[in-house]
């Protein structure tokens, strides 16, 4: 900057030296015009440097916009609609150089293209287009001109937000495989609580020859960037029944380029509730993302970030401006940060800005176009390399071994009042997915029926079935194989079968893997004690009935036949009035059939503020189990007026009814699991044709 500053007073000298050669020989009037002139030259001087400078420091951009008019129709009460946001016609990739104003569009032949990714190399750039409105949305590559484009995958759903990762292989490859990670529909699952599909994880090579599902959240995983390790850190969004209700939570996981090793890696316990668009610093320790209460179109928030190196303890965030929404990070090579940003304003639309890392102040607006959205910035050039990641997995194996350290080692509050010894069983269940073939334009504009966990549940627990239980020995340790990639979740029981503790999030194992914990959510950064636990040196306990034996609990098959031949029937429950109705009953046709008994043991007690027969999810917080037990077995903090005794008072129960009632309760008052799991049956069974 030296040579603008002394081009500065020599511009200067020359025009003092010019006015006072004029002003003796020249009126005043044209010796202030002589002035003016060289004033606005100098300004117009300076400018033309500052633009210069700063330019030339600018890199090549690419970045997506989004036409401002093409809102979607979202339906009411969705909370994935930002998900799905930039997928709408006319979306389109472009290029800004630093020596022009307006940008190139390098997808001109496409009706919509999104979600860049800009190779190692920094020479071509892989993306999500679709050519036709009709078409799915797919994997392309194309040189970072916009020539040569290649299609990659042709699966039947959408593909969408590639990402280049790092190599998979084997020990004995002759040469290990780059993969491109991506959010992929074709396994079609359908969100619980909407009518738009569940996005899950997928790998393929660089041709897309080779297609793997890495994820098997029954609600979406997305957002996937890669950590320098050739680990994947992606949003997953939770929602385990009434957990965080009706929202669930969006937390940052971590996993292999396989599918393995699947761990927390950042907020599922954390507030806000959205945390969204990772983006992994090439240059420093941080770990970029948007954190939000709200999904407005687009999404947008505050910008975070935790280290890659202790995640869960190195929280921080960056931007505080309540006036607008932050979008899509970009670390730049120099330390520094651009960003997409948007004023709270109906008509506001977002602009690309450079960020101050350290205070996240907005400073210089790179780039604002009226009439279009401008976001998912990234630098145009090469970048370091990420590592390959060795695959153990077997081909065509159909299971995996879970084992537990110590199951009363917790980091949560709730679980630390588990007293030792207490912890007799585990209790492993399978999600069920609701199947329903949905594509992204389809769920933008309520083209599919919006059925949720309605046909199944009153509750907000969707369809599940037992896979089995296994002992849980005296040091806290257990050791079991389940099937492979299939959605599944823990509770730990008590001597009565009552869950203790729900581990609240879907998890899975890949075949071949064998997958280890410290303690039920322990912090990961705990070192396990050095001894050796009874339950590894034994076998694994096989919970790999197949899904034909699997065994389901709900109210119509399993819960009403022994209410109605052995509750129905005591004196206190028919004496003097009418006996209960066991017939479904429908008041119109959007509304789900249930009994009126199922009814009023779900529903607040008549007369009685905030008075349940039943917690869905905890029976032993649940007042129908103590009931059945003739004692209260829960915590006091339930409030409940009636006085307990045992039920029914004569022809008690006998233990597996019982049983049953309490895994009923514990895997979420389910009404009818039966019509979801023969969905799911039927839906296996053509794959295998």
């Amino acid at each position: 900057m030296h040579w603008y500053k002394n081009s500065h007073r020599k511009m200067n000298k020359k025009c003092v030296h010019t006015a006072k050669s004029t002003h003796s020989t020249v009126n005043n009037w044209q010796a202030r015009m002589i002035r003016l002139f060289a004033g606005i030259f100098f300004a117009l001087f300076c400018a033309g440097v500052t633009t210069s400078i700063y330019a030339q420091s600018l890199p090549d951009l690419i970045f997506v916009q989004i036409p401002a008019q093409a809102k979607p129709n979202f339906q009411a009460g969705t909370h994935m609609s930002f998900l799905m946001d930039r997928y709408v016609d006319g979306a389109r990739i472009v290029i800004l150089r630093p020596s022009v104003a307006k940008p190139m569009n390098l997808t001109p032949e496409f009706t919509a293209a999104c979600d860049p990714d800009v190779s190692f190399d920094g020479k071509t750039i892989v993306f999500a287009g679709k050519k036709s409105s009709e078409e799915p949305w797919q994997i392309w590559r194309m040189n970072i001109d916009g020539s040569q484009k290649v299609q990659i995958t042709r699966g039947e759903g959408d593909c969408i937000t590639p990402v280049h990762a790092g190599n998979r292989f084997y020990l004995n490859d002759p040469q290990p495989t780059p993969q491109i990670i991506y959010v992929g529909t074709e396994h079609g699952w359908k969100n619980e609580q909407n009518a738009c599909p569940v996005f899950a994880l997928y790998g393929t090579d660089a041709q897309g020859k080779t297609v793997h599902r890495l994820t098997f959240n029954l609600h979406s995983d997305f957002s996937p960037d890669i950590l320098p390790n050739g680990r994947i850190v992606f949003t997953s969004w939770q929602h385990y029944g009434d957990r965080y209700q009706p929202t669930g939570i969006f937390a940052l996981m971590g996993i292999n380029n396989d599918g393995t090793d699947l761990m927390p890696f950042y907020g599922n316990h954390e507030m806000p509730l959205v945390k969204d668009m990772v983006q992994v610093s090439d240059f420093d320790d941080r770990v970029y993302f948007i954190e939000s209460n709200r999904s407005p179109w687009l999404g947008g928030g505050d910008i975070a970030y935790v280290s890659r190196h202790r995640p869960l303890h190195s929280y921080h965030r960056l931007s505080h401006e309540g006036k607008g929404l932050f979008h899509s990070p970009c670390p730049l090579p120099d330390g520094g940060l651009f960003a997409s940003y948007r004023a709270n304003s109906p008509k506001a639309v977002f602009g690309i800005y450079r960020i101050d890392p350290k205070s996240g102040k907005r400073r210089q607006q790179i780039f604002k176009e009226p009439g279009w959205h401008s976001i998912d910035a990234q630098v145009l050039a090469s970048h370091p390399k990420v590592k390959g990641r060795s695959n153990w997995l077997i081909p065509g194996s159909t299971t995996g071994v879970f084992y537990c350290l110590n199951s009363y080692r917790t980091n949560l509050p709730e679980g630390k009042n588990i007293a030792p010894g207490s912890i007799k069983h585990v209790r492993v269940i399978e999600g069920i997915p609701l199947r329903q073939k949905a594509t992204i334009s389809e769920c933008q504009n309520n083209a599919t029926k919006n059925s949720g966990l309605k046909t199944y549940s009153a509750t907000a627990f969707g369809p599940r079935r037992i896979l089995g239980v296994a002992p849980v020995e005296k040091d806290g340790s257990f050791h079991i194989r389940v099937p492979a990639e299939i959605p599944i979740t823990f509770q730990l029981l008590d001597k009565n079968y009552l869950a203790l503790r729900t581990q609240e999030a879907w998890t899975w194992v890949m075949g071949n893997e064998n997958r280890g914990c410290i303690g039920c959510h322990e912090d990961p950064e705990m070192a396990p004690p050095n001894k050796m636990v009874d339950a590894v040196i034994k076998l694994p306990v096989e919970l790999t009935l197949p899904p034909a034996r699997r065994r389901s609990v709900d109210f119509r098959h399993q819960i009403a036949p022994i209410i109605e031949s052995k509750c129905a029937i005591a004196r206190c429950h028919v004496s003097g009035q009418k006996a209960p109705n066991f017939e479904t009953t429908q008041n119109t046709t959007s509304d789900p059939a249930f009994s009126q008994v199922y009814k009023i043991l779900i529903q607040p007690i008549q007369g009685r503020k905030n008075e349940r027969y039943i917690v869905p999810g905890k029976a032993k917080e649940s007042p129908l189990i103590w009931y059945l037990f003739g004692k209260q077995m829960g915590s006091d903090q339930i409030p409940y007026t009636g006085k307990i005794t045992r039920m029914p008072p004569v022809n008690f129960l006998l233990p597996w009814e019982r049983i049953l009632f309490i895994e009923w309760i514990d895997l979420g008052v389910q009404w009818d699991s039966r019509a979801a799991i023969a969905s799911e049956s039927r839906s296996n069974e053509a794959k295998t044709r």
